[in-house]
């Protein structure tokens, strides 16, 4: 996704230990990425999409790929 994807001014939520960031646009969605794919951003709903898309990454870096 490119800048121009998002609509509101970001701000953090919280990084975890893993590398991965969650911001909150003001328009309400959370934007996710990843210290090791920092161009790659997921967008999501709610808090608990965010914090899964998380996990998803946390998934790939430790070589198992989740269902989705």
């Amino acid at each position: 996704m490119g800048p121009d994807s998002f609509c509101g001014e970001l701000s953090f939520v919280k990084a975890t230990g893993s590398g991965c960031q969650i911001h909150r646009e003001t328009t309400g969605r959370y934007v996710v990425s990843h210290a090791q794919q920092p161009q790659t951003r997921m967008m999501a709903a709610t808090l608990a999409g965010a914090y899964a898309a998380c996990r998803t990454w946390e998934q790939r870096a430790a070589g198992t790929n989740p269902a989705l």
